[in-house]
């Protein structure tokens, strides 16, 4: 990628919403169709498609991006489907990334879709079907050790992972407390928010009561459905149009030797973060001070400052403080979520790296509106798989010319 100008043209997402309330594929091109408009193309100039599947559970994956193309219409050089957990938008964004830089493409749209389903099991389903579909997808996310007592969402992990980075790096339930504040100030801003409008308080916090300890309701994400999705396109394509693109500088992918939860060693140290964020720092050239805003992973408050601190915004230990302090926000020394984050805008997990990339992208082009981080010019967007033994860190640059 040194070797070839990439650059994100044009994105969209779709309303966030607690359950899906239109079919899949309506949902999915429908985004497509709203990014390519939002880069001023023809339709048919795209000839690349990746995708995540569906989501991460309820749906069969079979043929899914061949036939979405199908249903867009466009005659497609190169497609795929690409899932690993949490990072699968964010995988799919690479391989957008890499069929432009390849030369495979022009112009590639990437895809990232989620569906929460409001009755489980599905309509039609039966009982003994979902119990086995339940078994069989807790068995292939936790593996056959942990997957084998029937855990269903992650939040015991990383509420162990919380305990112990609390022990260890002496945060506080404050601190935890703080980082689900702001994101809650941010999606205040934000219209597109799960919890806009919503105020949350320190008092709230510490009045709430514990979900898992030391998590509580606040201080974790909510599943929804959305999706999001941008277009890449190559340097003669990205100059040739009237808008202004945003420029990949670096980036970094790094994975933990484990399934899900970096078990062999420290539970809130996080090693592919880090290599991930000083791969993508390398290669793009600049430093952590140089980066005016960021989307990050964080799908609880504990995670959010542990990631702040592998990333290197912050020494270990200290995020917190520097979310009370308003280091985090505008005003501060970087602003981090400005979409409300995991915490706040809402977790359609095979989507969310692609609404971050959304985020990042209307940032660096100045179109934010209200929540609009004054003269951004370096962005950085970061994606997980697992309870954080996988990480994949971009950083992206405004064009001045």
């Amino acid at each position: 990628m040194k070797n070839h100008k990439i650059a994100m043209i044009g994105a969209a997402m779709s309303p966030i919403t607690k359950y899906i309330e239109e079919p899949i594929f309506d949902l999915a091109r429908r985004t497509i169709e709203d990014a390519i408009v939002d880069a001023g193309i023809d339709r048919h100039s795209v000839d690349g498609l990746s995708i995540t599947p569906p989501s991460l559970a309820y749906h069969n994956t079979a043929m899914f991006v061949s036939r979405l193309g199908e249903h867009l219409g466009i005659s497609l050089k190169s497609l795929a489907c690409t899932e690993n957990g949490g990072c699968s938008a964010a995988l799919a964004l690479r391989w957008a990334i890499m069929e432009v830089a390849l030369g495979q493409c022009d112009v590639a749209v990437a895809l990232g879709v989620d569906q929460r389903l409001k009755e489980m099991p599905a309509p039609g389903e039966t009982i003994e079907a979902f119990m086995d579909r339940s078994i069989h997808g807790t068995v292939a996310v936790y593996s056959s050790y942990d997957g084998a007592y029937g855990l269903g969402p992650p939040i015991p992990y990383y509420a162990m992972a919380a305990q112990r980075y609390m022990h260890e790096a002496g945060a506080t339930k404050e601190d935890l407390a703080w980082a689900a504040i702001r994101l809650r100030e941010h999606a205040n801003k934000n219209p597109a928010a799960m919890f806009h409008n919503k105020a949350l308080t320190i008092e709230d916090m510490n009045e709430a009561t514990d979900f898992i300890p030391p998590l509580r309701l606040s201080d974790c994400s909510q599943f929804v459905t959305g999706a999001g999705a941008v277009v890449i396109a190559n340097e003669r394509v990205a100059s040739s149009l009237n808008t202004t693109p945003v420029w990949l500088r670096g980036w970094g992918q790094s994975h933990h030797p484990s399934a899900f939860c970096n078990s062999s060693d420290n539970i809130s140290r996080y090693p592919a973060v880090e290599a991930s964020a000083n791969q993508a720092f390398e290669q793009a050239n600049v430093t952590r001070q140089d980066i005016d805003v960021a989307e990050v992973y964080g799908v609880f408050s504990a995670t959010e400052l542990m990631l702040c601190e592998e990333i290197g915004f912050f020494p270990r230990g200290k995020s917190g403080v520097a979310f009370k302090e308003g280091k985090t926000t505008y005003g501060g020394d970087i602003v981090i979520d400005p979409s409300g984050g995991r915490l706040s805008l809402g977790h359609p997990a095979c989507a969310t790296p692609m609404l971050e990339a959304y985020e990042i992208f209307k940032q660096l082009r100045g179109e934010a509106e209200t929540r609009q981080v004054p003269n951004a010019k370096l962005g950085l967007l970061h994606a997980e798989h697992g309870m954080l033994n996988g990480s994949a860190i971009s950083i992206w640059e405004r064009d001045n010319a």
